[in-house]
């Protein structure tokens, strides 16, 4: 079985895997012998073939090295690490909210909302700023909880107040339009509001622009924490957001939910390819120019290589990279060709040029 073959049951094969199982698989993608393992694991021998026989024997396949694999590719499909930008995090009680991408292998209603912080190989996610949860709160707020999304895609304990509070559809319509234009009124945001939208106009610009002209705005509900919530229609898309006001009538935070993806495009954003093929090889080889990507996401990166430079290793020479279309945050997906197997990648620059985030899938997978 392929990589690219990874249907439900075998899923459900993979979840049966004990933790054991697992660590000997990923140790076979760094062709560690049974009695290397035995060593760094304390075990014996015998109880390393005894794991590695019963993975393959759940799995249905008759090599560890190719049931090391899928299950590489599984996690990395299903697993997401956060490359934290401003716009996903809580600011003001000092505790960050991953950006969560739901998984293209995964079906929307169980993962669109979930949020993920486990390691693996070659985790990653997109930091657009507007992934799916944004709260920045003003310091009158600084005592409520962080407001989670519920599982229907709208926020969660909202109620059902029929009139919004003034002036915070106007505060959504200037921030629409300056993120649009690449210059948004500074002076009408809180401070801290106001320097994480700055530091992630990049990602912002592009993704507001790409949606294009705003149709119409109308008012859901009251969230949780008092914010109003509206649906923003667009020529290309639409959006879930919300606007909270702080005491000088300032936009102080609110929640940014991606609805349809971006419109796919037949022309990938400069650098992108380029970007993915330094990673690619660097994984390979056990050594990413860190230099060409943005910080936090080479300290993922880093840390993760010792299962993603193995699963790379053994995908062997990379034949060929086909661009596919924009991401639902306007990041470019490239399907990859290996020798061995296949992926389906994407990438996103920061302002620098550096690769600042991505997810990788079984190739065929869905755009997201």
């Amino acid at each position: 079985m392929k990589t690219d073959e990874i249907d439900d049951n075998m899923r459900a094969a993979i979840r049966r895997l004990t933790d054991g199982e697992r660590e000997c698989l990923r140790r076979c993608l760094a062709h560690q012998t049974a009695k290397e393992m035995a060593i760094d694991l304390g075990v014996s021998p015998h109880a390393v073939e005894k794991r590695l026989k019963m993975a393959r024997a759940k799995l249905g396949l008759s090599s560890s090295l190719e049931a090391a694999r899928l299950v590489a590719a599984d996690d990395a499909s299903n697993r997401l690490v956060p490359e934290t930008s401003g716009l996903s995090r809580a600011t003001a009680i000092g505790e960050e909210v991953p950006a969560a991408f739901s998984p293209p292998s995964s079906t929307r209603g169980e993962r669109r909302n979930s949020i993920y912080i486990t390691p693996g190989a070659i985790l990653m996610i997109l930091v657009a700023a507007a992934a799916l949860l944004v709260w920045l709160q003003a310091s009158g707020h600084a005592g409520q909880q962080v407001l989670q999304p519920g599982a229907g895609g709208a926020p969660s304990a909202v109620s059902t107040i029929a009139a919004p509070l003034p002036g915070t559809e106007d505060a959504l319509r200037q921030l629409v339009a300056g993120l649009a234009s690449g210059s948004p009124n500074y002076e009408k945001l809180s401070p801290e509001f106001a320097a994480v939208v700055r530091r992630d106009l990049p990602m912002t610009r592009p993704m507001f622009q790409a949606l294009g002209e705003l149709k119409s705005v109308t008012f859901r509900s009251r969230g949780m924490k008092n914010d109003d919530v509206y649906n923003l229609v667009f020529t290309n898309g639409e959006v879930l957001m919300s606007a909270a006001l702080d005491a000088e009538g300032r936009m102080a935070g609110g929640i940014l939910q991606p609805g349809n993806r971006i419109p796919s495009s037949t022309t990938p954003s400069p650098g992108t390819e380029a970007a993915l093929r330094r990673l690619v090889a660097g994984l390979a080889s056990g050594s990413p120019d860190y230099d060409r990507l943005a910080p936090k996401f080479g300290d993922l990166v880093r840390r993760d290589m010792p299962m993603s430079h193995p699963m790379f290793k053994s995908m062997g020479e990379l034949k060929s990279i086909a661009y596919r279309g924009k991401g639902k945050m306007g990041d470019d997906v490239y399907d990859l060709v290996f020798a061995n197997g296949g992926v389906l990648m994407s990438a996103v620059l920061d302002a620098n040029g550096r690769m600042a985030g991505g997810f990788i899938a079984p190739p065929g997978t869905p755009l997201p």
